[in-house]
């Protein structure tokens, strides 16, 4: 799942988005960044590839997904096991990350999805904390508008 090497943003800071995966998906394997297809999930995958060095996708089944990881369709949701997936998730972000000094997350995700930044190693931020889903879909579209307006 490692990516090439990336460099530290101006801020001295490599960003990693975290996006939460969607319960509407394509019924074929794909990658991840086609497999889910609800409008949030895209709109925040969009997000972070304009705003992150790279980014994953946290799935309940899988945890930690590399967007270009081909997987089959699937129907699982965190339930009771929230913790104990955030260990894991938090584990498979050690090794992804191990390499890379000065990280820092952004989560594009839903609180349940948010389980993993607690405890967490790195700094973290939630653009979208607290808005409902209409209110994030409304802040994403703005801010993805507002960088296609300047480039």
């Amino acid at each position: 799942m490692n990516q090439p090497h990336f460099p530290a943003t101006r801020s001295g800071r490599h960003l990693v988005g975290l996006v939460g995966c969607s319960w509407s998906k394509l019924q074929r394997p794909a990658s991840p960044r086609e497999l889910y297809t609800s409008q949030l999930f895209r709109k925040a995958a969009a997000y972070a590839e304009w705003n992150c060095d790279r980014w994953y996708i946290l799935s309940a089944k899988h945890g930690l997904l590399h967007p270009d990881q081909v997987i089959p369709p699937y129907d699982v949701k965190l339930g009771t096991n929230v913790h104990r997936w955030g260990d894991e998730v938090r584990a498979q972000l050690a090794v992804e990350l191990a390499d890379v000094a000065g990280v820092a997350l952004v989560a594009l995700a839903g609180k349940q999805y948010q389980t993993v930044l607690r405890p967490c190693q790195w700094p973290f931020q939630i653009p979208m904390k607290g808005l409902g889903i209409g209110q994030q879909l409304g802040y994403l579209t703005n801010h993805l508008k507002s960088l296609e307006r300047a480039s």
